[in-house]
């Protein structure tokens, strides 16, 4: 058959192991389906590849356009970097062409922390942005153990870097960021640890070991006899012997026992070196000797020291003979010899003998009422027997005027006084205790004596131009028994303003007229003057105002020695130190003065003083002095009739009513003001202003008596 010469792969196809039947189809030629040629084909070919490119260009060039010139700067330089975000990122020499929008940037580099920052491009066609990476931090571990034991591991010491606690030892594996750092260390008991640490970063290890230096030392002390109480710093610490464990520093150390004296010293203790103190021989302790004198304020010395005055309590050395010598002016002296027990106290009472003076008296009339010191001994004897120290002598008569006098009693040498006393008059030409002047201003009548003006060289306070000098004031006068107010003054001189001081007025009628200078003042003296029908005091001398020679009884200013003699007079008769008495500071009501109440006006003032006005107060506020004066001292400080100067000291010299140095010339400031610091010093400050004004410059004015 036809079909057996078939190749086995030209048989019938099967499917599923069936032949397939092959059906004819028609024959169709192939004119209908030709075969494109080669330039057909590449033309079909080429159009959607430029499309496609034309289509990129176009964005390319959409890109470009749109685009903005971003430079990015890294500190220090990455060692990769990457941007995050838009449509592309194009890198051009040192810039990026990013278009506007929201970017991530992501860089790395070796010991650096990553960098990843949030960015965003705006409008602007050319933009800088700049970065900085941190260093990875160093590692730092710290233990620390004592400088004297380093097998003492020390733990709970607080570690701080730059000043900031970061924790506690033993410390480990703490980040510390690089660079140059603080390190501290602080345990109690311990010296504080400091050192300047370089911290290299980049997880580096910084391993530190360090030696606390311990901040105490052993203090070892010993006493005979044992058993003694000893104190640090006013503490209790134990008994004799004893080792201390001391801070560094200075300290106080006091060990006692009864019976024994306290042994006590500065101790200065380095820290981390003991020290073993000498044996402490305690001394036994010492007898008690109150010391009492009738009268009292008896001069006591021991021995070749002064002691004190009596009533006084002294520390005897113990069952030894001490020899105790007092004196008192207008007393004898007397002297005793005493020994007291250990730890016992021994009383004393010694009666001084009087050293007496007579003073025979011839008065008339012969009942008049005679006073020493201000204490009155009845009808006037004929003679008296005083103490020789010097006393103030008045001898009082209803309508007579009263007679003063102050004398010293001599022993051994009687001394007489004859009074005749002056019945009181009445009429225009009386002399009276106070007057009033045509403006209604009083004036008080002073009887002066002889005083010593000045300051010792031994007086706290004294400055060192200031010379102690005899005054004999022989002159009666009428002092001012206050300050002249503003009101007074405007009567003379109108446009008088005192003006303001830190927001308080001195400007009030009733206040001290202040803010004035001498010439004003002596002007002032001159008008009241010729009111009166007075002799002017002070006249125009080669265009400068001074006083005239002799000096009248017209008004004036007060002198230096009568303004002192004023401030200082007590009822006893004696001169104190300041116009309230001799301590400091004021005693209340005692005036006007640099107090609380002008707390918030001066840098110095009295805490512990309240006299409730801020500056001036009105003249008369508070107590007269003695004399029946006011504002003696405190309220305004005052002008005087003569000037500032030195005296000099001349030994045995006599001054007789001085008008000042030039003897009629001007102008010393005395007193002490509201305003001053001078309130603070040991006596009566006075002050050198020349003619010039100041807040605080007031005045009274004076007058001698008529002869």
């Amino acid at each position: 058959m036809q079909g057996e010469n078939l190749k086995p792969t030209d048989r019938q196809p099967e499917k599923n192991g069936k032949p397939v039947e092959i059906q004819p189809v028609a024959f169709r030629t192939g004119r209908g389906r030709r075969s494109p040629k080669p330039a057909a084909r590449f033309r079909w070919l080429i159009a959607p590849v430029l499309t496609i490119v034309l289509i990129s260009l176009g964005i390319a060039a959409w890109f470009v356009f749109t685009a903005r010139q971003v430079v990015i700067q890294i500190d220090p330089a990455p060692e990769r970097i990457s941007i995050h975000g838009g449509l592309a990122t194009l890198k051009i020499g040192g810039y990026y062409l990013l278009r506007p929008g929201s970017y991530t940037l992501h860089a790395e580099k070796q010991c650096f922390q990553p960098l990843d920052k949030r960015f965003v491009v705006t409008n602007e066609k050319s933009q800088q942005l700049s970065f900085s990476m941190r260093k990875l931090p160093g590692r730092l571990s710290v233990r620390t153990h004592r400088a004297d034991k380093p097998a003492v591991q020390l733990e709970g010491a607080r570690v701080f870097v730059d000043g900031r606690p970061v924790g506690q030892t033993p410390l480990a594996e703490l980040a510390v960021q690089p660079g140059s750092r603080i390190l501290e260390v602080r345990l109690e008991k311990y010296l504080d640890f400091q050192r300047q640490l370089q911290v290299e970063g980049c997880n580096r290890q910084h391993k530190l070991d360090l030696a606390l230096v311990p901040g105490w030392a052993d203090i070892t002390v010993n006493s005979n006899p044992a058993g003694a109480i000893v104190r640090v710093d006013g503490k209790p610490a134990g008994h004799t012997p004893l080792i201390l464990e001391l801070s560094a520093g200075d300290r106080d150390l006091e060990v006692k026992l009864d019976g024994y004296k306290t042994w006590h010293t500065r101790l200065a203790v380095a820290a981390d070196q003991p020290r073993v103190l000498e044996t402490i021989q305690l001394q036994p302790a010492d007898g008690t000797l109150q010391v009492r004198t009738v009268p009292s304020g008896a001069v006591v010395m021991l021995g070749n020291s002064f002691a004190g005055k009596s009533p006084l309590t002294l520390a005897l050395l113990a069952n030894q003979a001490h020899r105790i010598r007092l004196s008192k002016a207008g007393y004898e002296n007397a002297a005793r010899t005493v020994k007291v027990a250990s730890g016992a106290t021994k009383k004393i009472l010694v009666k001084l003998k009087p050293k007496l003076g007579t003073i025979n008296l011839v008065v008339e009339p012969a009942d008049a009422e005679v006073f020493i010191d201000g204490k009155s001994l009845g009808k006037v004897p004929r003679q008296l027997r005083l103490v020789a120290v010097a006393h103030q002598l008045e001898i009082r008569k209803k309508g007579f005027q009263a007679y003063h006098t102050r004398i010293t009693p001599r022993p051994g040498f009687a001394q007489q006084i004859n009074v005749v006393l002056a019945r009181q008059t009445t009429g225009k030409n009386a002399t009276a205790e106070i007057i009033q002047a045509a403006n209604g201003y009083l004036l008080k009548r002073i009887r002066p004596q002889a005083y010593t003006m000045g300051a010792s060289r031994r007086e706290q306070g004294r400055r060192s131009n200031e010379t102690m000098r005899r005054i004999d004031l022989k002159r009666p006068f009428y002092m001012g028994i206050r300050e002249v107010t503003n009101k007074e003054l405007r009567q003379f001189y109108a446009a008088h303003n005192a003006g303001m001081f830190e927001r308080h007025s001195l400007n009030n009628d009733q206040q001290p007229a202040v803010r004035i200078s001498w010439d004003l003042a002596a002007k002032f003296c001159n008008w009241l003057s010729a009111k009166e029908g007075l002799p002017a005091v002070y006249a125009t001398t080669g265009g400068a105002l001074v006083a005239v020679d002799p000096v009248g009884t017209g008004y004036r200013l007060p002198t230096e020695a009568e303004w002192e003699y004023c401030a200082r007079l007590e009822k006893t008769g004696m001169l104190v130190k300041y116009p309230w008495g001799n301590k400091f500071p004021p005693t209340p009501n005692s005036g006007n003065f640099g107090d609380k109440s002008a707390a918030d006006l001066l840098k110095v003032y009295l805490p512990d003083y309240n006299d409730g006005y801020a500056v001036t107060a009105p003249p008369q506020k508070f107590k007269a002095n003695f004399l029946g004066l006011f504002d003696m001292g405190g309220n305004a400080a005052e002008w005087c009739h003569d000037y500032y100067s030195i005296y000099p000291y001349q030994s045995g010299r006599q001054y007789v009513d001085p008008l000042g140095p030039g003897e009629g010339k001007y102008h010393v400031v005395r007193g002490s003001s509201w305003q001053s610091a001078a309130i603070t010093t040991l006596r009566l400050a006075y002050r050198d202003y020349s003619a010039g004004r100041r807040p605080d410059l007031g005045f009274r004015i004076c007058r001698y008596a008529k002869p």
